[in-house]
């Protein structure tokens, strides 16, 4: 039966948690450079343009009245302590850069989202495989290299050669595609039986020794069963004997 591939479990996930993420962020910096850092900047405006000089004047002596005297009377209602810093520089930030990363890093997942989605490989009974670059027959696939698998689970798959051999190479990415990992277990066995072979071997050592174990603690099962069987029957022709002495 064919082997077709599809996306990770836990690639798309992870996809879909760093978009919500990066998302929640972005409307974090809209909310605060286009409502909450305007607001605190007029009211660190205000605070120092106009209610720190009149506090100045009335701590030197001076004398508030009409308008200057109304206002000073609001802002100390208004201003128990001094409000946060924000300046333009803080709103800029907020709304042109921080904003635009957050929803371009959005952006850039969803669509490395969708293309892995469209990327299909598909492993025939006949050995071919039918990949988004392109469908290989059995006989122009050459060899697979496996030095990134422990590490990436990555695998490259050489076709008539592979690049050294004038030919190309195909990347074959279980970590991203679920079900790619039985297509290269099934071309890494054709290409190298060897390393299949020895695993065997080594598996059927170990239900030998596994085998011998068992045995052996059967063995001293048993003998343990006929040490007592002796025992319980020696005490019993001695009971015997005791018996007769006391007749």
């Amino acid at each position: 039966m064919a082997i077709q591939s599809r996306l990770a479990t836990g690639y798309w996930m992870r996809k879909a948690i760093l978009t919500v993420l990066f998302v929640s962020f972005g409307c974090w910096a809209a909310y605060d450079g286009w409502i909450l850092f305007p607001s605190e900047a007029a009211s660190w405006r205000e605070y120092n343009d106009v209610y720190l000089p009149l506090e100045s004047r009335v701590r030197e002596g001076g004398t508030l009245i009409g308008d200057d005297a109304r206002t000073w009377n609001e802002l100390k209602s208004k201003y128990p302590q001094a409000p946060k810093e924000r300046t333009e520089l803080d709103v800029w930030i907020q709304r042109w850069l921080i904003l635009p990363v957050c929803f371009g890093v959005s952006a850039l997942f969803l669509v490395t989202w969708a293309l892995s989605a469209r990327r299909v490989y598909t492993y025939n009974d006949d050995g071919s495989l039918v990949a988004p670059e392109g469908t290989f027959r059995a006989d122009e696939m050459t060899g697979i290299d496996m030095t990134r698998w422990m590490s990436k689970s990555i695998a490259m798959l050489e076709i008539s050669g592979g690049p050294k051999g004038g030919g190309r190479a195909v990347k074959l990415d279980a970590w991203i595609y679920a079900d790619l990992e039985d297509v290269i277990e099934s071309l890494n066995r054709r290409f190298h039986p060897e390393e299949y072979k020895s695993e065997a071997a080594d598996a059927d050592a170990d239900d030998a020794e596994d085998d011998v174990v068992v045995v052996d603690q059967v063995a001293g099962l048993l003998g343990d069963s006929a040490a007592d069987a002796g025992q319980e029957e020696e005490f019993s022709d001695d009971d015997l004997d005791e018996s007769e002495r006391d007749r």
